[in-house]
């Protein structure tokens, strides 16, 4: 009998995800800034965090791999608040 290897299947990340990531790791590092920095750049540097978090939701999931509900994949279908078996 054949031995059948499952390959990992690798996710990746488009741009709506790595624009969230972004715009959440300069939301965790504003207090910082706010802090240690310029006090002269308070409205520069959230203004800065508000339109990257603005930017993030406003970009769709483009790629080749964007979520939809027939997918295969399981990392791949979109979260849903209920789970209909």
């Amino acid at each position: 009998m054949a031995d059948k290897k499952t390959k990992r299947y690798h996710q990746g990340h488009d741009i709506k995800s790595l624009a969230i990531n972004f715009a959440t790791t300069l939301l965790f590092l504003l207090p910082f800034a706010l802090y240690f920095g310029d006090e002269r750049k308070v409205t520069f540097y959230t203004g800065s965090v508000v339109a990257f978090l603005a930017l993030a939701v406003v970009l769709p999931p483009f790629g080749w791999m964007r979520p939809h509900p027939y997918s295969d994949l399981p990392g791949n279908k979109p979260m849903l608040f209920r789970k209909d078996d």
